[in-house]
């Protein structure tokens, strides 16, 4: 549990799916959301204890189906691997605990597997900076990561913009 609370330190805005062997295992506010998001059963740690630790999981195998429901759910995931096997951390000096770290974020619009986008839509990551040097004006970057598509859009007003940002459809927007 320190492990999963030290990770979840440094990725405090993200859901955070921690391998554990065969599954990722979700804990405290984490696993009730995914439990309720992913419909699966939410359990405890430590049962017998006073206030058991939340507790929810997914089979490694099947990580693209909840990822792809968590993420279009407009979820931020963390997704923690394991970076040794249990007997590597045994062999090692120190802690047997096995070492883990987050290897990749997931957002909406920083979707990159083709498994989990949208056929033929694409996934439009948004940047919006407003009160640039000119009153009014609006700065938009949208870009693509998985076809490469990047769009610059400066406007002077902000109906513009949001008329530009519906037409693209983001994903994700980014605002200051």
């Amino acid at each position: 549990m320190r492990q999963f609370l030290e990770i979840k330190s440094q990725h405090p805005d993200a859901l955070l799916m921690f391998r554990m062997g065969d599954f990722y295992e979700m804990f405290f506010e984490d696993a009730v959301t995914a439990a309720a998001v992913l419909d699966i059963a939410l359990t405890s740690r430590d049962k017998d204890v006073e206030d058991p630790v939340p507790m929810a999981g997914v089979p490694y195998h099947a990580l693209g189906g909840y990822l792809r429901t968590l993420v279009e759910r407009g979820m931020k995931v963390a997704i923690c691997e394991q970076m040794e096997t249990p007997e590597e951390a045994r062999r090692r000096k120190g802690p047997n605990i096995v070492h883990r770290e987050v290897v990749r974020v997931v957002t909406p619009g920083a979707l990159l597997d083709e498994e989990h986008l949208r056929s033929g839509e694409p996934n439009f990551l948004a940047a919006v900076v407003a009160e640039g040097e000119r009153p009014g004006a609006v700065g938009l970057s949208l870009l693509d990561i998985s076809s490469g598509e990047f769009v610059v859009i400066e406007t002077d007003d902000g109906p513009t913009a949001q008329a530009e940002l519906a037409r693209f459809g983001p994903r994700e927007i980014l605002a200051d």
